[in-house]
């Protein structure tokens, strides 16, 4: 049974606290997954509650129900970075550790060493007792750690760029009316009379000819012939006309022209690209604002933002370009390049802290954390295999991509 009277006790207690108060600060800065919120702001909840009960009453039963809470804490964590809790988005296998949640299961472990060293056994025999005046400096040194780890968010480096820096844009104010993308473009498509399939000579992917005297099908071009990847050349089809499949098609292989001058993460900053601290995402966007600020639109000479995917051990790869317009301009003022194959997208529900994005808002509209600032629209152009095509929004899932297509 644990010993109440041992200083280790108030540390225990510490312990759980500081671990807790990370796991608030991280269910606000994952507003957006509604059940990994959830499921921090209960952990918050136990720890934070138990570490004040610990203060106040350290009987045996409060210091055995520490125990549990902790373990449980530890034992989740340990779970999802390892083989995953695929129920929970954002818990699933191949997760990073990052210095906000591996700083909590740390916090949480040495609650659980402070327990066990309260211990009878462990106390007289394996560990003497630490020295009432090292309780403090203990205390101490834990909240000088966790401060800075409550305002990092989602576990990623700050990226001070200073409030005259943001994504897109702090001072605009969109017509968009959702929190995802909205799209200029609604009239629909009939996808499959595009005339460029009926000459053969301009169509990618050749035809089926059923008269048996019929020279076979040429190989389908590759990537290097295209100038960009070839699994893109289907979601062109999806253009409204033979025009708007040039203008894409276009934009496309001058995007991927231009991209090459960005060849990883150290290119991008020498570039003058900052990061919005977004990484937690799977997907880090930087942006130039000088490049914002430029009157020019859909210039691969002046590409305003570039996206990185994060993989799941922490490496980096350029993935996409993205387009934006200048400061000021609404979903009204988006250029149609391709109907519906070329979606622009805003956000209507970012929280922002200077140049970072730290969360989304709440259900009224408010953010736990920084202010609200929408965006002005956006135009995502793929360089990397992207399996919802050429110009959808990350993952398909920004309002934009995979649903329109059936590829």
């Amino acid at each position: 049974m644990p010993s109440t009277s041992h200083p280790a006790a108030a540390i225990a207690a510490a312990a759980s606290i500081a671990a807790g108060l990370i796991h608030a600060a991280a269910a606000g800065s994952h507003a957006e997954l509604a059940t990994l919120s959830m499921l921090f702001s209960i952990t918050a909840i136990a720890q934070i509650g138990w570490g004040a009960a610990a203060l106040v009453r350290p009987t045996p039963p409060v210091m055995v129900t520490g125990l549990g809470i902790n373990l449980a804490a530890l034992g989740a964590w340990l779970t999802s970075r390892t083989v995953g809790l695929s129920a929970v988005e954002g818990l699933e296998a191949g997760q990073s550790i990052g210095f906000q949640d591996g700083l909590a299961a740390g916090f949480a472990l040495l609650a659980l060493l402070a327990l066990g060293a309260t211990t009878v056994a462990v106390a007289d025999i394996a560990m003497p007792r630490l020295g009432q005046a090292a309780v403090p400096a203990i205390i101490a040194l834990l909240a000088f750690a966790t401060v800075p780890a409550m305002a990092q968010p989602h576990d990623h480096g700050s990226h001070d760029h200073g409030d005259d820096v943001a994504l897109a844009a702090g001072e605009v104010a969109s017509t968009g009316d959702g929190q995802g993308d909205d799209h200029p473009h609604d009239e629909a498509h009939d996808h499959g009379d595009d005339d460029h399939h009926d000459d053969g000579g301009d169509d990618h992917h050749g035809t089926t000819d059923t008269d048996d005297d019929a020279e076979p099908e040429a190989p389908a071009p590759t990537s290097e012939e295209l100038g960009y990847p070839a699994s893109f050349a289907s979601f062109l089809d999806d253009a409204p006309s033979d025009e708007a499949r040039e203008r894409a098609e276009q934009l496309l292989v001058e995007t991927t022209e231009a991209m090459q001058a960005f060849p990883d993460e150290a290119a991008v900053q020498a570039a003058g690209f900052t990061s919005i601290g977004d990484g937690a995402t799977g997907y880090e966007h930087y942006i130039n604002v000088q490049r914002i600020i430029d009157p020019r639109v859909l210039d691969p000479d002046d590409i305003e933002s570039i996206v990185l995917k994060v993989n799941p051990d922490g490496t980096k790869e350029v993935a996409s370009a993205m387009y934006l317009l200048p400061f000021g301009a609404t979903m009204a003022d988006a250029p149609d390049v391709a109907g519906d194959l070329t979606p622009w997208h805003d956000h209507q529900n970012l929280c922002w802290d200077g140049a970072r994005v730290v969360g989304t808002t709440n259900a009224t509209g408010s953010c736990a954390r920084g202010e609200f600032r929408p965006t002005q629209p956006m135009l995502h152009v793929w360089v990397d295999e992207h399996p919802c095509g050429p110009f959808a929004g990350i993952e398909g899932s920004h309002g934009s991509g995979c649903e329109q297509h059936d590829h």
